[in-house]
């Protein structure tokens, strides 16, 4: 007999068994990929664990941080806990973490850089520049950065965020020179103050680029005239005020 003059019935059931074979074909591969899955889970063992970008943390710091030895099993330890674990430190902007088939972790870290040393409560530390303090140092290092004093985070917040609007200009721009120590303080944004080379300057808040212009400009005057200065005032925008030291 052929197709053409089959039943009905006839055909419903081979459609029956065409649809019975593809649910076991796809449960059977679910199946492999589940027992595949746990295989490799348990089989693949971590061999290395490779860091790279990182200049201020140590390999042994990082591996404390990690939580992951050698011989562990590679595909037990999720991405994320791992992630989370080395985003402990301070010091670790972002990581991105790659694991290999051959066991091998490949990581490469993104440390913050500090841009100022912040002196709170008698004690120092660097911080980065969204104001996170990356630790406490023991001793100044030699580097100049600047330094950011009487301000406090938590009491201070506005004052703050000015003085790291400030010192992100200046690494932008670099507008302002100095050979010693650059010291930012105020405890409100209006009183924001800043010392460079023993030079008091009234800065306040805002337009910093068009302030450091105009700075420049009166310290020639002010070179060229030979006076001897006890504060520069550039919290106004339609005048400089030089207020000369008595002698």
């Amino acid at each position: 007999m052929s197709k053409q003059n089959e039943t009905p019935p006839k055909r419903n059931i081979w459609k029956k068994i065409l649809l019975f074979f593809s649910i076991t074909l796809i449960l059977a591969f679910l199946g492999s990929g589940i027992w595949l899955f746990f295989y490799l889970k348990k089989s693949i063992l971590v061999k290395e664990v490779v860091f790279s970008g990182n200049q201020h943390l140590k390999e042994e710091e990082l591996h404390e941080l990690l939580k992951v030895k050698k011989g562990d099993p590679l595909y037990s330890i999720p991405l994320k806990q791992m992630h989370k674990n080395l985003k402990q430190s301070p010091w670790i902007k972002d990581v991105i973490i790659r694991k290999e088939v051959n066991g091998v972790i490949l990581i490469k870290i993104t440390e913050s850089f500090p841009v100022a040393i912040l002196f709170r409560q008698g004690k120092s530390y660097l911080v980065d520049n969204s104001g996170i303090i990356l630790e406490e140092i023991q001793e100044l290092p030699v580097v100049f950065l600047p330094v950011i004093t009487e301000i406090d985070p938590d009491k201070n917040v506005a004052a703050f965020k000015e003085a790291l609007a400030f010192i992100r200009l200046l690494n932008e721009k670099r507008l302002l020179a100095y050979s010693g120590q650059l010291e930012i303080f105020g405890k409100t944004p209006d009183e924001l103050a800043i010392k460079a080379d023993d030079l008091l300057i009234k800065i306040g808040s805002g337009d910093y680029e068009k302030k450091l212009e105009r700075l420049g400009k009166i310290k020639e005057e002010i070179k060229a005239k030979d006076i001897i200065v006890d504060y520069i005032d550039l919290r106004f925008s339609d005048q400089v005020i030089v207020k000369p030291m008595n002698r």
